[in-house]
């Protein structure tokens, strides 16, 4: 059974996807940044950024099966907070752009993991353990 979808929960997942893909695209600039040293040290977490970027804006707009069922942290609060913690940790560097995406990386990394554990979650149904995984993305 699909989940009934009304115009503000349409509105509050459009604006969430916004958000993930304005930090990604911050990732992916990060990269470009850490290519720019072109030592070994800056390439490798640059690459790691732009995979892991480029994949989270792709997800975004197509989400796969198999994704869906093996990656279900990909899609709650908790899950995407961890991960934008993390990608902000890898994201530091000595460039003011990277704190920048790091910055933001880490502000909404806790805001998801905040509004995971508070009873915002009624408020925000894309993101809360209740919400239709495979009906609702596939």
């Amino acid at each position: 059974m699909g989940a009934v979808t009304t115009s503000s929960t349409f509105f509050r997942d459009i604006a969430w996807r916004i958000v993930n893909i304005v930090v990604a695209a911050l990732w992916i600039v990060a990269a470009g940044f850490m290519f720019s040293d072109k030592h070994f040290q800056s390439v490798m977490p640059g690459l790691f950024l732009l995979v892991v970027g480029v994949a989270s804006i792709v997800f975004e707009f197509w989400r796969p099966v198999d994704i869906v069922d093996n990656c279900r942290f990909l899609w709650n609060f908790l899950g995407r907070g961890v991960l934008f913690l993390l990608m902000g940790c890898a994201v530091v560097s000595f460039r003011v752009v990277t704190y920048v995406a790091a910055g933001f990386s880490w502000f909404f990394g806790i805001v998801y993991i905040v509004l995971w554990f508070t009873s915002f979650t009624t408020l925000f149904p894309v993101g809360s353990p209740a919400a239709p995984y495979p009906e609702q993305y596939v």
